[in-house]
Order: structure tokens, then C-alpha cells, then sequence
């Protein structure tokens, strides 16, 4: 069932997303031209899967819709590493940021297969701020 947290849902906190939500500071409304160049730094793939993440701030969207919306649909490979696989392409542009990843993860419960995507609302609207100041 797919949900949709608020922003004080104590769910955020329990994601799947080790130190690339602990070390650096989150996004917030002072970083408009940091997350500019983050969205031009990111690899297509990489950028077409967080503007999906974008488009309804806060819903939990799961590996398996992400590749079938976003990534071409099924090719053989396990959904889980692909998008795994795509998102660690914004490693480097998040490091350069200073900020924690704009997305949060949660893996799936034992017995279940793939991980859960979603952007905090608050975050969301910082990156959809600067896509509109440019």
C-alpha cells in the first residue's frame, strides 16, 4: 500500500539510508541555488528517477514503479539493484552539495523483495523552487 507521510511522520526517521542522511545538514529554502546545480549534475537516468520522486512530494513509491514508469520497464535484472544502481549516480553531486541525499529509502520488511523511494515535502519543494527559478 502505498502511503503518503507528513513531513513530522516519524517514518522519515526510519529509513534505510545509513550515513547519507546523518552526516550532512537537509535540504532546505536557503539552498535553492545548491539544488540547481545538484539537478545538473545529475546523470539523466539518475535525474529523470528523483523528478519522478518530485512530482507527488512525500508518496512512497516502489522499486518496481520506478523502473516500469521511469527506467523502460523490466529487463531481465532485479528492479532492487537497478534503481539502486541508478541512484548511486548522484554520489558525487551530493557530496559536492554539502547536503544530505534529497530522497530517503527504506528496504523491504524479510520475506518482501526491492526498497521504498520518497522525498520529504519540504525537501521537494526546494528542488522544485529552484526548477522554477531558472
Amino acid at each position: 500500500m502505498t502511503t503518503y507521510p507528513t513531513e513530522t511522520d516519524p517514518r522519515w526517521d526510519e529509513h534505510s539510508g545509513g550515513e547519507g542522511h546523518t552526516v550532512a545538514p537537509e535540504w532546505g529554502p536557503e539552498d535553492l541555488e545548491r539544488a540547481a546545480v545538484f539537478l545538473a549534475e545529475l546523470a539523466p537516468q539518475a535525474r529523470q528517477v528523483f523528478e519522478y520522486l518530485l512530482r507527488t512530494p512525500g508518496r512512497m513509491v516502489h522499486c518496481t514503479e520506478l523502473v516500469d514508469e521511469v527506467l523502460g520497464g523490466p529487463n531481465g535484472s532485479d528492479p532492487a539493484p537497478r534503481v539502486a544502481g541508478v541512484l548511486s549516480g548522484m554520489n558525487k553531486a551530493c557530496g559536492r552539495s554539502g547536503r544530505r541525499y534529497p530522497f530517503h529509502w527504506w528496504q523491504a520488511p524479510r520475506g518482501s523483495t526491492g526498497a521504498t523511494y520518497a522525498v520529504r515535502p519540504s525537501v521537494a519543494a526546494v528542488f522544485l523552487a529552484a526548477r522554477l527559478s531558472r
